[in-house]
């Protein structure tokens, strides 16, 4: 019996998500949250010492209800986490509170440090990983003329240094530079485990949901 052979590309499909339920933060969270805006506002005090110029920090009690709603709604088919540039580490670590089995990459050996100092410090179970979030070979699928913040980054892929894979990931949070966000999905559609879920903060209240479909 002949049977036809599907040759279609994985795709990503996006996720009607609604994320913000009503749901009431923990205390705990917002102790935590309130850290890190401590932390936050000590470094914008001193940026003139430490200027990283990719920095930019986002809503993270919004991400917190996004994640706590993907949490309870058990979407994702594991409970593997990693965030791509992890800045201090924050969304890694109220990933980790919620019970991910987190991981954070960052490029910035400052940021690296300053990032397992805030789960110590918070008594929070992450992993952060210094290296670059791309696998290697990934930049291929930028567009010759694009000037992507995330191809500058002059720092060995992490899943190579660690043994580990982005397919690894049931989950992967990504902050994108304005312009940058159709990149990282490429990346995520061709490197991601077929099923895993790519959430997406791109602005105030602006937060998307995406499955790869293999």
């Amino acid at each position: 019996m002949n049977r036809s052979r599907s040759n279609a590309s994985p795709r990503l499909e996006p996720i009607d998500f609604e994320w913000d339920d009503g749901t009431e933060m923990p205390s705990e969270t917002e102790r935590i949250l309130l850290d890190a805006d401590s932390v936050l506002q000590a470094y914008w005090d001193q940026w003139n010492q430490r200027p990283i110029e990719q920095y930019v920090a986002c809503d993270f009690r919004d991400v917190w209800r996004a994640l706590s709603k993907l949490t309870s709604s058990q979407m994702a088919i594991g409970n593997t986490f990693c965030e791509w540039g992890c800045g201090f580490g924050i969304v890694t670590g109220l990933a980790s509170q919620l019970g991910w089995e987190a991981v954070g990459i960052e490029a910035e050996a400052f940021l690296v440090d300053r990032a397992k100092q805030f789960l110590t410090r918070n008594h929070l179970a992450g992993e952060i990983l210094h290296g670059n979030f791309l696998p290697r070979g990934s930049e291929r699928l930028a567009r010759s003329e694009s000037n992507h913040a995330s191809l500058f980054h002059q720092v060995e892929s992490a899943y190579e240094q660690h043994d580990l894979e982005l397919s690894d990931y049931a989950l992967v949070f990504a902050y994108p530079w304005p312009g940058e966000h159709l990149f990282q999905q490429e990346v995520f559609r061709n490197y991601a485990g077929d099923g895993a879920l790519l959430l997406m903060f791109l602005g105030p209240y602006e937060i998307e949901l995406y499955r790869k479909v293999g």
